[in-house]
């Protein structure tokens, strides 16, 4: 099946995809700025490590659909999800500098 990325983008599973990303950088930005072992770096490090998981189950429904494997990216400047070799984005947030 060929992966219309805006379409695929609307849909519940798209929507949900996209906020799981936003949240996951959110926490890793966040935590970040924590003192590590601290009460709120280990909220954050939970927050992060279940939206790592939710991806891994997005990134496997996305390969088996459509086939491609697309792959979580941060920089300072954006966040989204990208093929390994940077050549086709599913979506790229540009952050608010």
């Amino acid at each position: 099946m060929k992966l219309n990325k805006e379409e695929f983008l609307t849909t519940k599973l798209g929507e949900e995809l996209k906020e799981c990303i936003a949240e996951w950088d959110e926490a890793l930005e966040a935590r970040r700025r924590c003192i590590e072992g601290t009460e709120e770096y280990q909220r954050l490090d939970r927050v992060a490590l279940w939206c790592f998981a939710k991806y891994e189950v997005f990134q496997m429904v996305l390969k088996e659909f459509y086939g491609t494997e697309y792959h979580f990216t941060r920089t300072d400047e954006y966040f989204g999800m990208v093929t390994e070799d940077e050549s086709d984005w599913l979506f790229k947030v540009e952050r608010k500098i």
